[in-house]
This record gives structure tokens, sequence and C-alpha cells, in this order.
């Protein structure tokens, strides 16, 4: 499958170089940082779907996220 990406100029300069020093295309690079960036998500979304699924009371999701009271 092709997608059509267009790119500022500065992100198409890095790519360029990151592509250059990869010693790979532009495509392959850009192909890599899309996987990478869809597991990351992937896996974020796994875990707020454990969070809300579960119904945690507010103490317990302030105790997750270390929420300090006053």
């Amino acid at each position: 499958m092709q997608v059509l990406v267009r790119l500022d100029k500065s992100t198409a300069s890095k790519l360029e170089k990151v592509a250059r020093a990869l010693g790979v295309s532009k495509a392959e690079v850009m192909r890599r940082a899309l996987k990478r960036y869809l597991a990351e998500e992937a896996n974020m979304t796994v875990k707020m779907k454990g969070i809300v699924k579960s119904r945690l009371s507010l103490e317990e999701l302030e105790r997750i996220y270390q929420v300090e009271r006053d």
C-alpha cells in the first residue's frame, strides 16, 4: 500500500539525514518510525483500557498516579 505524506522542510531534512546515516531509504525510516509509534500507541491504549474497565475508585487512581492532596 502506498501512502502520500507531506513534510515540512525541517522534517524532510531530518528524514534525509537519518536515512543517509542508516544507509536505508527514506521510506524505510518512515516504516520503522510508524511501526514503533503504532506499537507504543497500542500499548498505551491497552494500559488505559485496563484503568477504565476496572472502574477504579478516585482514591485508587490517585494512588496509581501519585496525586497529592493539600
